[in-house]
């Protein structure tokens, strides 16, 4: 009788799955999160280095160096800073600003490539773009200062019979400019008060500065809306008049006291510059408005001012100006609507003006 041997079928061995343990995968979530933490604080502070100054002063006005300003590092930021040039798209500007470049290399010091620089800020902006060492900045300042102090720079408003005459001159960013402002408002709106028949506005001599007290301070003549427009590239920017208020074009004011729907004249000069010019395009266009003198300076256009550490400033045109018929200028001369021999003769010609055209004198 044979045996049968049964064989039982051997045990297949069960996959075991082990766990890692919570303590080591907490730590390698850690790490790496640490890891990423480095990575962007290094990213982040490689940026700064290199960009920060030029952001610091597109946000504030003022260049601020992580580190010192090497005349490598001042280089940098001034022509990252003159790409917002209205002419930076030029081959002038390319080759200016590589030359710079390379002065920078091998400069010592920021005063060795400031004349490079220089030439690169004329090509980006223009005629009306500079780059001031600490000494011309603090010559511009003492200037400033010095015509405040003697009394030859302030605005003043006086009545001629039953013409009002708004003398408006040029002012610096550092002065009052609500003083400034109110002196004009004020002045107009008293004259309206005493039955004055027109008004004339004499930017005469007015080479420019914070076009904002200059727009607020005659507010009361300027009807409410866009003044004019500053054209960047690829957009356009109003300056709007809201009552007495003026916003987007040079410091944002408030004066008090109305509006005077007159007839106005427009005193201008070659001397009349940058916010002048841009002061007397907020009246062209207007039905009683007309202007009188010779062709002005030539600098009609938007100019940023950004400060450096070492009391250097740069200059910097970034926008043309548009008057409210969509006319742009920039270095060209404005044209008066009625020209004359000098800016002498030009308040004659505006009394004249006002006398024959609208029977106030």
């Amino acid at each position: 009788m044979s045996t049968m041997t049964t064989t039982q079928p051997a045990t297949t061995p069960q996959s075991v799955t082990t766990q890692p343990e919570p303590k080591k995968t907490g730590r390698r979530i850690l790490t790496v999160i640490g890891v990423l933490f480095l990575a962007a604080v290094l990213v982040a502070a490689v940026a700064t280095y290199f960009y920060g100054p030029a952001v610091s002063a597109m946000t504030t006005g003022k260049a601020r160096f992580l580190g010192t300003d090497s005349p490598k590092r001042y280089t940098s930021t001034v022509l990252q800073l003159a790409e917002q040039g209205i002419y930076s798209d030029s081959e002038e500007f390319a080759a200016a600003s590589e030359h710079a470049k390379e002065v920078a290399k091998d400069a010592d010091s920021v005063d060795e490539v400031r004349a490079a620089l220089d030439d690169a800020i004329h090509a980006a902006g223009g005629k009306h773009s500079r780059l001031f060492s600490p000494e011309e900045a603090e010559q511009r300042v003492a200037d400033s200062d010095a015509a405040d102090s003697a009394g030859d720079a302030g605005p003043a408003v006086d009545v001629d019979g039953g013409v009002v005459v708004a003398t408006v001159p040029g002012v610096s960013r550092h002065a009052d400019v609500q003083g400034y402002a109110d002196t004009l408002a004020d002045g107009l709106t008293q004259a309206r008060d005493v039955g004055a028949c027109g008004a004339i506005v004499d930017l005469r001599g007015n080479d420019g500065g914070d076009m904002g007290p200059m727009l607020a301070g005659l507010s009361p003549l300027i009807p409410d809306g866009t003044a004019m427009e500053f054209e960047y590239s690829g957009r356009t920017s109003p300056v709007t008049v809201d009552g007495n208020s003026v916003s987007g074009g040079g410091t944002p004011l408030s004066t008090h006291g109305g509006k005077w729907d007159v007839p106005t004249a427009v005193l201008v000069d070659e001397e009349t510059a940058s916010s002048g010019e841009a002061t007397m395009l907020a009246f062209r266009g207007l039905d009683n408005s007309r202007s009188f003198g010779t062709p002005t300076a030539g600098f009609a256009s938007a100019n940023t001012v950004y400060d450096f550490p070492d009391g250097s400033e740069l200059m910097l045109t970034i926008a043309k100006d548009r008057d409210r018929e969509g006319r742009t200028y920039a270095e060209d001369p404005l044209e008066p609507d009625t020209k004359t021999e000098s800016g002498d003769a030009a308040l004659a010609e505006a009394q004249k003006w006002l006398r024959d055209d609208h029977g106030c004198q």
